[in-house]
């Protein structure tokens, strides 16, 4: 007969071996399988936060704005568009004494650039600083010594000349110191819109036929240039008043020749203005 202290741990290592068994099976049945539950891990809580439609407006406002966008007051008009806007366009006139306007009864009122200072000033809210250098029976050469005149802040060139220069200077002669004074203004003013002046015929019909080609040549450049021609030799010619009458001396436009050649300026200009050229 067992006693029962020998009983008591028969009981114990039967429990154990079942225990083992038990675990044993288990182990071997489930081997290799992924648990089918997992513990969701926690939102840190230095992580970033991310700006909604419900964020603060304040923090919004302190957003940098992009960099390529720019204002509008940023933009800057250059050249005769400055007419546009409340400023003053810088012009600079370079000839002789048709581009100072002799003749005029009265330069301050009744000069080409005053007609068209005053007829511009009624449509746009700019205005004109007129800066004339002339000379009396001025060429190309005398002009081209007034170049270093352009300056950066220089809006608008106007040159009035190529009447005179047939005494002085072959054609070819002309259109090649002609071009180079486009190039230098082109250099010292680089935002100016530049004008070319075919000037007047005269009343003499012997100097107009010397005068003549220069004046293709000059329609030549614009051409090639790309730059606006104001041509107040066809302009004086079409006009229904004949030549004489528009002629203070038979050389230099009167107040009614200046009407004239202020009305073809103003062509020119607001041809520029509206994309003509």
């Amino acid at each position: 007969m067992i006693k029962p202290a020998k009983l008591e741990l028969h009981i114990i290592l039967a429990t154990c071996l079942l225990a083992l068994f038990v675990i044993g099976l288990f182990w071997v049945t489930n081997r290799g399988e992924t648990p089918k539950y997992a513990l969701k891990p926690s939102t840190p809580v230095d992580s970033p936060v991310t700006m909604t439609e419900t964020s603060n407006p304040e923090d919004s406002e302190k957003t940098p704005a992009n960099p390529l966008i720019l204002e509008p007051s940023t933009i800057t008009n250059h050249g005769l568009a400055k007419l546009s806007g409340p400023a003053s366009v810088k012009a600079l006139v370079f000839g002789g004494s048709v581009a100072e306007s002799q003749g005029a009864t009265n330069k301050e009122e009744l000069s080409w650039h005053a007609l068209v200072s005053k007829a511009l000033l009624d449509k746009y809210p700019g205005n004109f600083q007129w800066l004339f250098k002339t000379t009396e029976n001025a060429t190309i050469n005398t002009i081209s010594a007034y170049a270093p005149e352009a300056t950066q802040d220089t809006d608008l060139i106007i040159l009035c000349l190529g009447r005179n220069d047939w005494a002085t200077v072959a054609t070819d002669d002309f259109k090649h110191k002609y071009e180079q004074l486009l190039v230098a203004l082109k250099v010292r003013s680089p935002n100016a819109n530049i004008f070319l002046v075919v000037e007047p015929p005269v009343k003499n019909v012997a100097n107009n036929n010397k005068s003549f080609p220069y004046r293709q040549v000059i329609i030549e450049i614009g051409k090639k240039h790309q730059l606006p021609v104001i041509d107040e030799w066809t302009a004086f010619i079409s006009d229904p008043t004949p030549l004489a009458g528009l002629l203070a001396d038979g050389v230099h436009p009167n107040d009614k020749g200046y009407q004239v050649f202020a009305a073809e300026v103003l062509k020119g200009f607001e041809g520029y203005l509206l994309g003509e050229y």
